[in-house]
């Protein structure tokens, strides 16, 4: 259990500190990629202790794509969190699942039980809720932050996506490599933005980002080592759902955010959508 609540911690740590960011950096690019660097500085350390392996040119092209894709819902999660705040971010973040899901079931064939059906219906339905203006209990839609909430766990879940393509392909030994390729796309990716907003970036975004950068990596690691442990019934279930009941009470208590009974309803069905999703 240990190494899950590891994972719980670390999920709140990227919020936590990602809500932190957005409300005293000029742009996000600085946190962006000081992220990814530090990343890649501790998958290639992990990867290098781990022995080398190679890799498939499936696998780097996965690892390209998939970094990519990490940049775009990272960008998107923090412009979330400034728009709406942590919980309504990681909210979405965590109906990112729907997308895997949906693919696998489409592209792989695989079978959803009844409890996961309910789940990704009781997730379809916490959408809205999430969008409902911050002001008034009628929950009046707000549409611009359903469209943002929507385009984040697309381009989330698709980077999930990346990873289930993987161990259907037979490349799950391949793991380590990928993540490496991931990050080092990322960072090549984003250095060269984040120089051109240079003169907008400060020397605390970097720490920002390192700090966003060790969590993202303690996520990684955390969940794979209690699937050694724990099956994953167990440790995704509480891995997701802790994280996000987590950032809700800190956003709430430390950053005093504040969410309708209309938000705080979509949340609390996130919750169970996460819960069945993963049973």
């Amino acid at each position: 259990m240990a190494f899950v609540v590891s994972g719980i911690i670390a999920i709140t740590g990227i919020n936590m500190v990602n809500r932190l960011a957005v409300k005293s950096i000029k742009t996000r690019w600085g946190v962006i990629a000081a992220n990814y660097c530090v990343a890649l500085a501790l998958s290639f350390a992990m990867f290098v202790l781990n022995g080398f392996h190679s890799a498939s040119l499936l696998t780097v092209g996965l690892g390209v794509v998939s970094g990519l894709l990490y940049i775009g819902g990272m960008y998107l999660g923090m412009t979330t969190i400034g728009r709406r705040g942590a919980s309504i971010a990681v909210s979405a973040s965590q109906l990112s699942v729907l997308i895997p899901v949906s693919l696998s079931v489409l592209i792989y064939g695989d079978s959803l039980g009844v409890t996961q059906l309910v789940g990704v219906g009781v997730a379809l339905v916490s959408l809205p809720l999430l969008a409902a203006r911050e002001s008034g209990l009628n929950g009046a839609l707000d549409r611009e932050t359903l469209v943002l909430i929507v385009v984040q766990l697309v381009v989330q879940g698709f980077a999930q996506f990346t990873s289930k393509v993987l161990v259907a392909s037979g490349l799950g030994a391949e793991r380590g490599a990928f993540f490496l390729v991931v990050f080092s796309a990322a960072t090549l990716m984003t250095i060269p933005v984040a120089l051109r907003h240079r003169g907008e970036i400060a020397p605390r975004d970097f720490v920002y980002g390192g700090a966003v950068g060790v969590c993202n990596i303690g996520v990684n690691l955390s969940t794979l080592l209690a699937l050694t442990l724990l099956p994953g019934a167990v440790v995704f279930p509480l891995v997701n759902s802790g994280g996000l009941l987590f950032v809700t009470i800190l956003a709430w208590l430390i950053f005093k955010e504040r969410i309708t009974r209309v938000n705080a309803l979509g949340i609390a069905l996130t919750l169970a959508a996460v819960l069945l999703i993963n049973l």
